[in-house]
């Protein structure tokens, strides 16, 4: 594995790696500098010192591109001009709009006295729980003190392990879009995001995908939730799993079932659609487009920008309508976004990159006029199917 120019021999230790075997595996004789920075803290980073340099490095692995080896000046001048250090002010403001909307929530669920009011209680508890997602998210991605202190919101607010989600995100941030590493785009046969081949086709369901996609996007959390309690029990992480039932029983306790149901229900849609929409209708790798281009130049290939026409789009999206700065910076804190855009643009000017950038109604249609074509589209032999190479469980 080749970091900053040094390749490293890993044989020895990959079954160590705290995060698992699989991610050294994904980069055997790959250069993962952007994901080692993009994901470590500098303590972590600092035990590169106690690793074996390779004594028989590859020869036939390119060098990195100009444009990566100035990403990696420029990011290191953000660092130092403290870009990556949170704020309290900061912070206060990201919770205050959950905090806002789960108290509203939770006292008009247990005071409704008519359909109306159960389903304002069911929107509110929906936009609380999808602004908890990014809450958690955040958490799960900073490496500051505080970041590390909330990392149990994941579990008690959210009812997602921090574990499965850190693992199962992370290899869509360090490999997005790429067909058989990124899980975020396993999702046929509800939804085909390229043509598949025949033998993975399921024609008469594909051909109305661009009319049903709100369905299976609105499973997510519920799936999330389930898959997050057979992880920690699986493996054995019994602080998740005791706070992911503490969330259920205090749920429970405090609303109505049926309106948390829904509430999770909406809240996957809601959720799912902020989520897919920046990366789907951008490039997908597959066959020789494959691991071809190097992190940075990929990112900006497979990641578009929402931009937010009113305040309550900006709070619904919680930093996601910035999806290239949170791909490019993942540790940086994301109210930190707005204002780095503006240095990121510039650069990726400098660098012959395409910023790419839509408003947050037209991208949801980009994405909708994609399933589309692709509903129509004839399949295509060869083409693979997007089953995981490393699946969590």
């Amino acid at each position: 594995m080749r970091i900053d120019d040094k390749w490293y021999d890993l044989n020895n230790w990959r079954a160590a790696h705290p995060a698992g075997a699989h991610w050294i595996d994904a980069y055997n004789n790959s250069d993962a500098t952007e994901v080692m920075y993009g994901f470590h803290s500098d303590e972590g980073m600092a035990m590169l010192k106690r690793l074996p340099e390779s004594k028989t490095a590859p020869t036939d692995v390119p060098l990195p591109t100009a444009a990566t080896y100035s990403f990696r000046k420029f990011r290191q001048e953000l660092v130092d001009d403290g870009w990556y250090k949170p704020h309290v002010w900061g912070e206060v403001k990201k919770l205050a709009p959950w905090l806002a909307a789960t108290v509203s929530g939770v006292l008009m669920a247990r005071r409704a006295t008519n359909a109306v009011q159960g389903l304002a209680a069911v929107l509110l508890l929906a936009v609380a729980n999808t602004l908890a997602g990014w809450l958690a998210h955040d958490y799960v991605h900073g490496r500051s003190r505080f970041a590390w202190l909330m990392r149990p919101f994941g579990e008690l607010i959210g009812a997602m392990s921090t574990s499965w989600w850190s693992a199962k995100h992370n290899m869509h941030h360090a490999l997005t879009n790429e067909v058989g590493y990124d899980e975020d785009i396993a999702l046929e046969p509800a939804i085909y995001l390229w043509r598949p081949d025949p033998k993975n086709d399921v024609r008469w369901l594909r051909k109305f995908q661009h009319l049903y996609w709100p369905l299976p996007f609105s499973v997510l959390f519920h799936y999330w939730r389930f898959d997050s309690l057979v992880y920690a029990w699986k493996f054995k992480k019994w602080g998740e799993l005791s706070r992911l039932v503490a969330h259920w029983a205090a749920a429970l306790a405090l609303v109505p079932a049926r309106t948390l149901f829904f509430s999770v229900w909406l809240s996957g849609f809601l959720t799912a659609t902020i989520v897919t929409v920046t990366h789907q209708s951008e490039e997908i790798f597959l066959g020789d487009s494959l691991r071809k281009y190097d992190f940075v130049e990929a990112q900006f290939r497979s990641t578009r920008n929402a931009k937010c026409n009113n305040p309550i789009s900006h709070i619904l999206w919680g930093g996601m309508q910035w999806q290239l700065e949170h791909h490019i910076f993942p540790t940086m804190p994301r109210y930190k976004y707005p204002a780095v855009s503006k240095l990121l643009q510039k650069w990726a000017s400098e660098n012959n990159l395409d910023y790419r950038i839509s408003g947050e109604f037209e991208i949801i249609g980009q994405n909708i006029a994609l399933l589309k074509e692709l509903a129509d589209a004839e399949p295509e032999e060869g083409n693979p199917d997007s089953t995981p190479l490393f699946k969590q469980i």
